[in-house]
């Protein structure tokens, strides 16, 4: 099978033939037909994670989520057909979906939606179930009947686009923080109001939140003045800032949580469930052909994507 690999750390993945994998119990073997770009893919490849996400060489196969068919069902495995159409974020911290043929895990696999593309379907699992455990679980924001005020910070982007509708799906007041040229995207996704972090004063008059999201790595101190006396601020890029403020615990009756993705087939069922139901689209900002690779992780790097970016197989 082909695969992108890397066999130092560095950015400038290339094709290798290797063998294909064979599943094992609780597993099935994917015909990946998708995948997308997360932070974490470049970070983990160019050793920016080091030591806490490292990289085994050589032929580190990186990436996490993907969308393919069923090419093979590990012993006893009953639960999935061949020729079904699944996606996945892997679990663990290896890598290894950029390939033709990937192992999957039985815990961390779903059917797609209906009706979803591959290309929708692999840019689902990272950034859908970081965002709904960041809201449901960190912020407890309650899943129907929200009445809460919640901040979305980087709404237009991978993350965040998909906080804002999932926030929104719970009928809560949603206020979707991006550039001035995203205003119109947010607010198609569900963005009772916009805030355009660009301009001078971007916050002034706005009432605090109850649930302040940040998808994009900001100082918490920075946003605890727009909290409300027992507000919840959560962050998917922790920085120092967040442990320190998270160590404590309560910082004036507001808390300051990290959000750490915890991958499970369930979770990407409730995502699934909302896409069913028309409540939740996975925008598409570029996609990329396996050979490039490297190109998709610059787009992601540069910071200006809305949306998810895509690799085709």
């Amino acid at each position: 099978m082909r695969a992108m690999t890397l066999d130092s750390y560095g950015l400038v993945p290339h094709v290798a033939e290797l063998p294909a994998p064979k599943p094992g119990p609780n597993s099935v073997l994917v015909r990946v037909k998708a995948t997308s770009i997360n932070p974490i893919d470049w970070k983990q490849a160019s050793g920016q994670a080091r030591p806490i996400l490292g990289a085994k060489f050589p032929h580190f196969i990186p990436g996490y989520d993907l969308a393919g068919e069923i090419a093979e069902l590990g012993p006893g495995v009953t639960s999935f057909k061949v020729g079904q159409r699944v996606h996945t974020r892997l679990s663990g911290q290896a890598g290894g979906a950029s390939a033709e043929l990937v192992v999957c895990g039985l815990d961390v696999l779903q059917p797609m939606p209906e009706g979803m593309s591959f290309a929708q379907a692999a840019g689902l699992p990272l950034a859908g179930m970081t965002a709904l455990q960041a809201l449901r679980d960190a912020c407890l924001l309650p899943m129907s009947g929200a009445t809460q005020r919640v901040l979305i910070i980087g709404a237009s982007g991978g993350v965040g686009h998909l906080g804002l509708q999932i926030a929104r799906s719970t009928g809560a007041h949603v206020t979707a923080v991006c550039s001035g040229k995203n205003a119109d995207l947010v607010r198609r996704l569900g963005a009772h109001e916009v805030i355009d972090y660009t301009k001078p004063d971007a916050y002034a008059g706005v009432a605090p939140f109850e649930v302040i999201f940040d998808s994009v790595g900001s100082s918490p101190g920075d946003f605890l003045d727009k909290l409300t006396p027992k507000g919840r601020f959560s962050s998917c890029l922790p920085g120092p800032g967040v442990f320190g403020h998270a160590a404590l615990n309560v910082v004036r009756g507001k808390k300051v949580l990290p959000v750490l993705l915890k991958p499970n087939a369930a979770d990407l069922g409730v995502l699934d469930a909302l896409v069913a139901k028309g409540q939740l689209e996975v925008v598409i900002d570029s996609s990329f052909p396996m050979e490039k690779l490297g190109e998709a992780w610059a787009r992601s790097a540069s910071g200006r994507a809305a949306g998810k970016i895509i690799v085709e197989f």
